[in-house]
């Protein structure tokens, strides 16, 4: 692991969590032009952001 993410901590997901990122994982597979596809670590850190933006955004209101 590299020093320069000191902050990342990690977050145990479920099965369920885990298989449903695997099924939006593979939507993207079959959307691309290439068959490639984000992680499932890049799909859940964009979901959370969204999540949190979607807090901060309400907050807001």
């Amino acid at each position: 692991m590299s020093r320069q993410n000191v902050n990342v901590k990690p977050v145990l997901l479920s099965h369920e969590q885990i298989k449903a990122l695997a099924e939006i994982r593979e939507q993207h597979r079959k959307a691309s032009s290439v068959g490639v596809a984000p992680t499932i670590h890049e799909i859940a850190r964009g979901l959370i952001d969204k999540a949190l933006e979607s807090l901060s955004d309400g907050a807001k209101a």
